[in-house]
């Protein structure tokens, strides 16, 4: 009887041993797949904000005209996930759109994270910080181009 149960015994502890092998050759594969995912993320060459040096008047009366786009997925610019801006076609180049009710109508508009599909002309208090130009926007129009 003892015999049988140092055989059972051992033959537990061999399962085992080899699950555990197996488990962590898994584990190994799967960080593995993630890191190459992480790299290829890296690779992705991330264009420069295009902010050509000029910033905007400051004033309550400003309007500024764009494509809506999304800072962070362009640029990894800002906090994601709404992070809107006004890609202008002259200088500054873009414009931060500030958090107010009148941003969150443009993201219901354009999506959360804009792609460009529409053309905004946005009214509003235009400052500056750290060398970008901001947008508080009291009211806007907006145009699908896509």
């Amino acid at each position: 009887m003892n015999k049988r149960l140092l055989i059972i015994g051992v033959l537990l502890m061999v399962i085992l041993v080899v699950a555990g092998i197996a488990y962590d050759r898994h584990r190994a594969n799967e960080r593995g797949q993630a890191t190459v995912a992480v790299a290829a993320k890296a690779d992705r060459k991330v264009p420069p904000l295009p902010q050509w040096g000029t910033l905007l008047p400051a004033g309550d009366n400003a309007e500024v005209s764009g494509s809506a786009m999304c800072g962070y997925c362009t640029w990894k610019a800002g906090e994601p996930p709404d992070n809107i801006v006004l890609q202008t076609s002259t200088e500054p180049g873009i414009v931060f759109v500030l958090p107010n009710e009148k941003r969150a109508e443009i993201e219901k508009v354009t999506g959360k994270c804009a792609g460009g599909n529409y053309w905004i002309t946005a009214h509003g208090t235009v400052t500056q910080y750290d060398g970008h130009n901001y947008l508080l926007v009291k009211n806007f129009d907006a145009v699908k181009t896509k």
